[in-house]
């Protein structure tokens, strides 16, 4: 694994962080799933989840928690 700087505005490291911490991983692990989601050929090590090549960023808030899809989908 490469270790870089990046350099980011700071209302969007505080949303990576937060978003990070509600998902319960790191902000690298956040930007690496990132990345994976938006390159053509998904090569990143998040590849090891299969569903990362199909699944996308949703709105704050939504998660992939048993039970809160449905919740949201069916409103319930």
């Amino acid at each position: 694994m490469r270790a870089i700087t990046i350099a980011l505005p700071e209302d969007l490291d505080d949303q990576a962080a937060a978003e990070a911490r509600r998902l319960g991983i790191s902000k690298s692990e956040l930007i690496r799933r990132g990345l994976a989601a938006i390159l053509p050929d998904g090569r990143v090590e998040a590849a090891d989840d299969p569903w990362s090549a199909v699944v996308g960023f949703g709105p704050v808030g939504v998660s992939v928690e048993p039970g809160e899809i449905d919740e949201i989908v069916y409103e319930n």
